[in-house]
C-alpha cells in the first residue's frame, strides 16, 4: 500500500531516556490517523522528528514522502518536503494581521506564495499588501476558513487564531497536516468549525495526523488509530475496530473501571464567601470583564465553576489569587473580609492555584521538580530563614511521590517532562502552600485520560482534608461528575447556580447562553 508519509523505526534517545524506541507510523492519502497514548508515551518527541525540529542524524529510523526518504534538517525543510504542522500552543504575532501572520516568512517579497513549489519572483524593501491580502483571501476562501485578512490578531478569539495557525500551514500546500492536539482551548463551536474544516480537508486529499487525549474525538473523526505507550507502538486500530475500553487499555495499560471517580466528603461550613465582584478590563476603558459576581464555597466542597469560554471564569479567580486587580466588592475567608494585593498574599491567606496555563503562570522551565514545589512555601524548608538542601529534597519527595511524577529523579528538569507529569508538579507546588481553598482551573487541560484519573483521585483527597475547592473545566462531563454544586457563569456574571444532585447537562447549557445587558 502506498502511504503518503512514512516514519519507520524512530528511536530518539535523551540522557536517561528512550523517548522513541523503533516507533513506526505511516499515514494513508485522505486519511486522518488519530494519534494517541499518555503523556510521556512520546508522541511530541516523533512529532519534532517530522517537523524536523529534532534534525536527522540526532535520531536513528527513517522518513519517507510518497515512498522517497527525506531528511529534514529543519522545520523549514519538513515544510519544503510537504509536512505542515501546528502546535498545541498557540503562536501568533500580536501586533499583526491575520494576512501578515500567514506570509510572516514572506513579508519581504514582491508577492506571498501561495504554492510551496512556486519561487518567489524576487525581494523588495516593500511588502504587496494588495496582493498579500488577496491571496490570503483566496486560501481562505479555498479552505473554508472564516477569518478577515487585515483583521487585528489581538481582537481574535482563542479559537479563530487557532484557526489562523491552521491557515498558516495551509499556505505551504501540504501533503501532511499534523494537528497536535488543536481543540486544548476551543470551545464547542470552535471544535465544530475545526472539524468541518479538517473533513473538507481529507475530501480534498490532504492526509492529517490527529493528535489528542480527547477519545471522543477519535472516535468521531478519525479513520485510524495508532497507540504508543512507554515510547512504543502498542497497537494501530482500524475504524470498524473502534472500541473504547480496548483503547484505553492500550493506552495506559490497565482496565479503567471508571474514568471519573467521585467519592463523597463531609461538607463543612463556608470557608470563601465572594461578594458582589466586579473585575474592570485592563485595556478598554469603561468595560469590566466581571460584574457582580457572588458564591460561597464550603470546606470539602468541590463548586464547579460552568459556563462558555470568555464567560469570565477564569477572571474571578485570577482575581481571587491576585492576578488580576479587583475594582469593586468583597472577599471573605472564614468570615473576615480580606484584600488580596498579589497571589504571595493569597497564598499566605490560604488560597492556592492551579492556572490554566501552567507554563505562563504555573511552572519554571529552568528549575528543577524540587524546586518548583518547594518555591511555594519556603518556610517549611528553612531554618532560621535558610533554605537547606535536605529540607528541600525530603520535602519535594513527600509530594514527589504522592502525586506519582513519573521522571527519573526530583532533579530532573521540569521542561523535560510530559504534560501531564507537568501539571501534577504544578498541583504539587500548589498543595506544597498547604492551602485551606484550592482553585483549579482546567486541572485536566492537555493531559491523557490515565493522568486524569489520577488527578481526579488528588481532588477527592483534598475535598476529605476539608479543602474548600473551585473547579473549572470545558469538559462539562468532567465538571458534573467532579463537582458538588454548580455556579454558572454567563457574559461575565452568574447566570445562576445548580445542586450537584439536580444538575444536568441541559440546565447548565440553559444558563450558560443566558444573555444580559452589555457590561459596561
Amino acid at each position: 500500500m502506498d502511504y503518503v508519509l512514512e516514519a519507520l523505526n524512530i528511536t530518539k534517545k535523551f540522557p536517561g531516556v528512550l523517548a522513541n524506541d523503533n516507533v513506526c507510523i505511516n499515514v494513508k492519502h485522505g486519511e486522518v490517523l488519530g494519534l494517541i497514548g499518555e503523556n510521556g508515551a512520546g508522541k511530541s518527541t516523533l512529532l519534532k522528528v517530522l517537523n524536523g525540529i529534532y534534525p536527522h542524524g540526532s535520531y536513528t529510523g527513517v522518513l519517507k514522502i510518497e515512498g522517497n526518504e527525506i531528511r529534514p534538517a529543519n522545520p523549514h525543510d519538513a515544510m519544503r518536503f510537504g509536512i505542515g504542522y501546528v502546535p498545541q500552543e498557540i503562536n501568533v504575532l500580536k501586533f499583526s494581521s491575520v494576512a501578515e501572520n500567514i506570509y510572516m516568512a514572506d513579508l519581504k517579497l514582491d508577492k506571498p506564495r501561495v504554492d510551496a513549489g512556486k519561487k518567489p519572483k524576487g525581494r523588495t524593501l516593500f511588502v504587496n499588501f494588495r496582493e498579500m491580502y488577496q491571496a490570503t483571501t483566496e486560501l481562505l476562501n479555498k479552505n473554508h476558513i472564516h477569518l478577515d485578512p487585515r483583521a487585528d490578531v489581538r481582537k481574535l478569539s482563542i479559537g479563530q487564531q487557532q484557526m489562523l495557525m491552521i491557515a498558516r500551514a495551509l499556505a505551504t500546500d501540504p501533503k501532511v497536516l499534523i494537528l497536535d492536539e488543536p481543540t486544548t482551548s476551543l470551545s464547542d463551536n470552535d471544535v465544530k468549525q475545526l472539524f468541518e474544516v479538517v473533513r473538507m480537508l481529507k475530501r480534498k486529499g490532504t492526509s492529517i495526523i490527529f493528535v489528542t487525549h480527547k477519545l471522543m474525538e477519535i472516535m468521531e473523526l478519525t479513520d485510524r488509530v495508532t497507540i504508543l505507550r512507554d515510547g512504543r507502538n502498542i497497537s494501530t486500530f482500524e475504524r470498524e475496530q473502534y472500541d473504547s475500553n480496548t483503547i484505553i487499555h492500550d493506552m495506559i495499560g490497565r482496565e479503567l473501571k471508571s474514568l471519573y471517580v467521585k467519592e463523597k466528603a463531609t461538607i463543612g461550613e463556608p470557608v470563601l464567601r465572594v461578594e458582589n465582584l466586579t473585575i474592570s478590563h485592563p485595556y478598554i476603558a469603561h468595560k469590566n470583564l466581571v460584574e457582580n459576581v457572588s458564591f460561597t464555597v464550603h470546606a470539602g466542597e468541590v463548586l464547579g465553576m460552568a459556563g462558555l469560554v470568555g464567560a469570565g471564569r477564569s477572571e474571578v479567580c485570577m482575581a481571587l489569587y491576585g492576578m488580576l486587580p479587583i475594582q469593586s466588592g468583597s472577599i471573605y475567608i472564614h468570615g473576615k473580609k480580606l484584600m488580596i494585593r498579589s497571589s504571595s498574599h493569597a497564598v499566605r491567606k490560604g488560597i492556592g492555584m492551579v492556572s490554566e496555563d501552567r507554563k505562563k503562570y504555573g511552572l519554571n522551565f529552568v528549575w528543577d521538580i524540587k524546586d518548583n514545589i518547594t518555591i511555594s512555601n519556603l518556610s517549611m524548608v528553612s531554618v532560621a530563614t535558610v533554605v537547606t538542601k535536605g529540607n528541600v529534597r525530603k520535602r519535594a519527595r513527600q509530594y514527589y511521590d504522592k502525586l506519582h511524577i513519573k521522571s527519573p529523579s526530583i532533579r530532573t528538569m521540569v521542561n523535560t517532562l510530559s504534560g501531564g507529569n507537568q501539571q501534577k508538579v504544578v498541583i504539587a507546588r500548589s498543595l506544597n502552600a498547604e492551602p485551606m481553598i484550592v482553585i483549579l482551573d482546567e486541572p485536566t487541560k492537555g493531559i491523557d485520560v490515565g493522568s486524569k484519573n489520577e488527578i481526579y483521585g488528588h481532588i477527592n483527597e483534598m475535598a476529605k482534608e476539608g479543602k474548600a475547592i473551585i473547579m473549572i473545566s470545558s469538559e462539562l462531563p468532567e465538571l458534573m461528575a467532579m463537582s458538588d454544586r454548580f455556579v454558572v457563569m454567563a457574559e461575565g456574571r452568574v447566570a445562576g447556580e445548580l445542586d450537584g444532585q439536580c444538575a444536568n447537562e441541559a440546565a447548565i447549557m440553559a444558563l450558560a447562553v443566558k444573555t444580559f445587558k452589555t457590561i459596561a
